[in-house]
């Protein structure tokens, strides 16, 4: 049964891309609070706006999820090459969180959909940025909304290899490119975006970033 086709996005490319069928492990659905289509994939849970074009078995990286082009090599692994990522992370958890508290332990009282949402807003505020800008805002932005402890280090996971997240989040960590924003991403932590990096910043950065959020 072949998929509806899907519509034309602010970042879509041309009539042959809009004409694609989805990548195998890849849904559309609908969003009823924005009255649009959205992509799901069920292997990793992420979900993305944008039509997942170029096909990758088991629903695996389709295309860049914050609309760039799939024409050019994607790089997987920082210059010096293995299996490690540095990513930071903003996390939204809801009642069916595994853990349903903050990292004050404050009780979780939102819906999944409502986390959703959440995320889908911080996500749109950062997707115009770039660089530094990007990676500037969305520090502040988990330092602020971050329901993980890694909010403190405004959203740092540091440095990670295969097998040391959640299947999910870390297939979304690996498939990205330095500087890239993932989609919504689904685990049972709760609803994620992750914002992949290289360079740890300094730990007077850190000192900062808490003392503006003491301050403020």
């Amino acid at each position: 049964k072949a998929k509806p086709k899907p519509p034309m996005g602010d970042n879509a490319g041309d009539a042959a891309e809009e004409d694609s069928p989805l990548p195998a492990g890849w849904e559309k659905r609908m969003s009823k609070k924005r009255n649009k289509p959205y992509y799901w994939c069920e292997a990793t849970r992420e979900s993305v706006w944008e039509v997942p074009t170029e096909s990758r078995e088991g629903g695996k990286r389709s295309r860049d999820t914050d609309g760039r082009s799939h024409h050019r090599k994607r790089q997987r692994q920082d210059d010096g090459g293995g299996e490690q990522v540095e990513a930071l992370h903003l996390l939204k958890k809801h009642t069916g969180s595994r853990r349903p508290h903050n990292y004050r332990k404050e009780p979780v009282t939102r819906s999944e959909a409502e986390a959703r949402e959440e995320i889908e807003a911080l996500r749109e505020a950062l997707i115009e940025l770039e660089g530094d800008e990007r990676r500037a805002e969305f520090e502040r932005l988990a330092l602020e909304q971050s329901e993980c402890r890694s909010a403190l280090r405004g959203g740092s996971l540091g440095s990670f290899g295969r097998g040391k997240m959640q299947r999910a989040f870390e297939a979304a960590a690996f498939a990205l490119e330095v500087g890239e924003l993932s989609g919504v991403v689904s685990t049972d932590s709760g609803i994620h975006i992750i914002l992949r990096f290289v360079g740890l910043r300094p730990p007077s950065h850190t000192l900062a970033l808490t003392r503006t959020l003491t301050l403020n």
